[in-house]
């Protein structure tokens, strides 16, 4: 079965290239002219590739859909202006025909959606972001229904964490002994973390750039400092943010997710 999600994005990453080659003198100023690119020997090209992210050590989608090629030959050019659309694959064909640009990528967005991930980050991640794991586990703590407190002592595990550690780290909420069976602490707890979080984020510029961006995660030019939705391309700098647990989290699979409010 396809995910609708996956072929629908896959559709308008194909359809958001073919436009924006097709109508380079619209995004000129706001992007190509940025760049300091020539748009008769430059155009954008689609991501197919998957590299190596610096932060989950893992192969992986970058945070680039697209990007940025210049000084192309006559004969890229041809079958660009032909068929407005080139990805990574069809380029393969094209080797030392062009160059590509650093600091070009475009993040593509579904139309009119707010309900994509910015960031998904393990717990493992998300200590090499934060330098804990503390955080994490508080900003994932099960605190809605107290049938379900039983689950945060594995939950703590699966942080590489304990009661111990996090008491010491929350030091200024004074807990109890029993704070993991107690939904009033954990929520306090939770509402904690998720304010810290976000104000540790809108702090720090490095650490906007990395979740923004992907600044220092990715090679070049694997990174994401545009963004495209709605046949718009604008700087990608900051985008207002809520902290979610992902939806594995009952099956042990832990997770910070940032998603736009």
């Amino acid at each position: 079965m396809i995910n609708r999600n996956t072929y629908d994005g896959d559709l308008e990453e194909i359809e958001a290239i073919k436009h924006i080659n097709a109508n380079k003198i619209l995004y000129n100023d706001n992007y190509f002219l940025q760049l300091n690119l020539n748009i008769e020997n430059s155009f954008v090209v689609r991501v197919t590739s998957n590299h190596f992210s610096k932060l989950s050590k893992k192969i992986v989608k970058t945070r680039a859909d697209a990007y940025a090629i210049t000084n192309c030959s006559k004969h890229l050019i041809s079958f660009i202006n032909n068929n407005k659309y080139v990805d990574e694959n069809i380029l393969s064909t094209y080797k030392d025909e062009y160059d590509t640009v650093p600091k070009s990528g475009l993040s593509i967005k579904l139309s009119d959606s707010k309900k994509y991930q910015i960031l998904k980050l393990t717990p493992n991640s998300f200590q090499t972001l934060f330098s804990n794991f503390e955080l994490g586990a508080g900003a994932s703590l099960f605190c809605k229904r107290d049938t379900e407190l039983y689950k945060n002592e594995t939950l703590l595990s699966g942080w590489y964490t304990n009661s111990t550690k996090m008491k010491k780290y929350f030091k200024e909420l004074y807990l109890s002994d029993n704070f993991l069976q107690n939904k009033q602490e954990c929520q306090k707890i939770k509402s904690f973390s998720e304010k810290k979080i976000y104000d540790l984020i809108l702090k720090h510029i490095d650490l906007q750039q990395k979740i923004f961006n992907g600044a220092g995660l990715y090679n070049e030019p694997y990174t994401a400092y545009y963004f495209y939705q709605d046949k718009n391309i604008t700087q990608l700098n900051f985008i207002d943010f809520c902290i979610t647990t992902g939806s594995g989290r009952s099956r042990g699979d832990y997770t910070i997710v940032l998603k736009p409010k």
